[in-house]
């Protein structure tokens, strides 16, 4: 009996990957039901992540003009910057509440791929935000095992998405 009300509940195999995504139904309702909480406080938490990353590769910082000489503090500060966290937030919020259409979740990412390659932005910064991602989950929200998992699949396939335009030379 459990399995047909599952089945009911889900919509169908809530353990059944998404051909596109990769991602199952108990993996988009546990990213999406998460992101809720983290998007409630959005500002705060975009800041910490562009914190937390400008203190694991200090080059990171040089890519924003605006502020590569600016303090933690001055950052915390800035509306300017506070504006381009939120940013980051919100596009991060679209591909999250539009994982039932990955295809327009595709054509966000290639966008994002496009305006991160036009700014000579690499791979290698993408991975160490997933890293600062994973850390906050996982310490400051401290997240399942089970969800952080959820996460990574939700990471890989829109970083997917992005790398495919950003190295593309």
């Amino acid at each position: 009996m459990g399995g047909i009300l599952n089945r009911l509940w889900w919509g169908g195999d809530p353990d059944a990957p998404n051909p596109i995504t990769g991602l199952t139904p108990r993996d988009v309702y546990a990213v999406q039901k998460s992101w809720a909480v983290i998007y409630a406080e959005a500002g705060k938490h975009g800041l910490q992540l562009f914190i937390r990353l400008f203190r694991l590769n200090p080059v990171t910082k040089t890519y924003f003009k605006t502020i590569k000489d600016m303090s933690e503090e001055q950052l915390s500060n800035s509306f300017q910057f506070k504006a381009h966290a939120i940013n980051l937030m919100s596009s991060i919020n679209t591909a999250v509440t539009n994982l039932n259409q990955p295809e327009v979740v595709i054509a966000l990412m290639n966008k994002l791929g496009e305006t991160h390659r036009k700014r000579r932005v690499e791979q290698l910064h993408f991975d160490q935000v997933k890293e600062v991602l994973v850390g906050i989950l996982q310490k400051d929200l401290q997240l399942t095992d089970d969800v952080v998992g959820s996460w990574a699949k939700f990471v890989t396939f829109i970083y997917k998405h992005i790398f495919e335009i950003l190295n593309d030379k």
